[in-house]
């Protein structure tokens, strides 16, 4: 199965929320299947989105078994799967121009972000998401914190992560599951 596949086959088996299917007709009528994960670091290629979004499920499922921590696999879908929806329509092709092997100028094809909706990282996934289903609150905390110490909010003084992290250990379990994905099994091409 493609990429696109599996992600549509865990959403339909695992996720039985109403909206889930206007959910999924948004994404696939958006870039969500061909946009990259990034422009610079993980997956910054085309489809680096969806597949970063999958090596999430695949390592919060992981994470989950061995903590035996209970959550469903419809909590681990919402949270994996959409916890990056802020990047829906987020990035458009350009170029830069690079030196090469041989210290000559070339032009280079590249993804740039061209943000349309600046309502922050986690917190755009969230509003996002609850146009369509509904969320429960682990789940809101959770996608709103999955950066963890990378949210530019910890970075300015907040303390809110520390607190959603007592309330809730998937927090930390998502935070965790898109760092190995992103360090781990995700390429980044120069």
């Amino acid at each position: 199965m493609t990429n696109k596949e599996t992600f549509l086959s865990i959403c339909r088996e695992d996720i039985k929320r109403d909206g889930i299917e206007d959910l999924l007709k948004w994404l696939e009528d958006s870039d969500f299947f061909a946009a990259p994960a990034s422009t610079r670091f993980h997956g910054n290629y085309e489809g680096g989105l969806c597949e970063h979004s999958l090596n999430v499920h695949r390592e919060l499922t992981r994470l989950n078994d061995i903590y035996q921590l209970g959550y469903s696999k419809e909590t681990i879908a919402v949270t994996a799967l959409f916890h990056d929806l802020c990047k829906v329509n987020y990035y458009k092709r350009g170029t830069r121009n690079v030196k090469d092997e041989n210290g000559n100028w070339v032009v280079k094809e590249v993804y740039e972000v061209d943000e349309r909706v600046p309502l922050g990282h986690g917190e755009k996934s969230c509003i996002i998401l609850q146009w369509y289903i509904k969320l429960s609150l682990e789940e809101l905390l959770a996608i709103r914190w999955h950066m963890g110490g990378f949210d530019s909010a910890t970075k300015g003084g907040d303390y809110s992560l520390s607190k959603a992290q007592d309330n809730s250990k998937l927090v930390t379990l998502i935070s965790v599951a898109d760092l190995i994905a992103s360090n781990l099994f995700e390429e980044t091409k120069k």
